[in-house]
């Protein structure tokens, strides 16, 4: 219920992981059982979707989605020092 801006971080994560391999993190099952998936389960690795993706961005993309919070980015600031080396 400690809903703030890392939920947000997550969705971007999400996106980002769908960007990457063409498909949603937890393209299976219902809409339940998608949220489910969300809270409890770890997407597939995005390198064994896609080995070109560089070990230091697949680290970024699993930090986004980290299911604890505190293991995730804490602030977009912070998302966007770990994505400079990328552009």
């Amino acid at each position: 219920h400690d809903v703030d801006i890392r939920a947000d971080l997550y969705s971007l994560g999400a996106t980002f992981y769908f960007l990457l391999a063409g498909h949603p993190p937890f393209p299976e099952g219902t809409i339940s059982q998608k949220l489910i998936s969300h809270q409890t389960k770890t997407p597939t690795p995005i390198r064994n979707i896609r080995p070109d993706v560089s070990p230091e961005l697949a680290a970024v993309l699993n930090k986004l989605m980290a299911k604890s919070l505190t293991e995730r980015y804490q602030t977009p600031a912070e998302l966007y020092e770990a994505l400079l080396p990328f552009v």
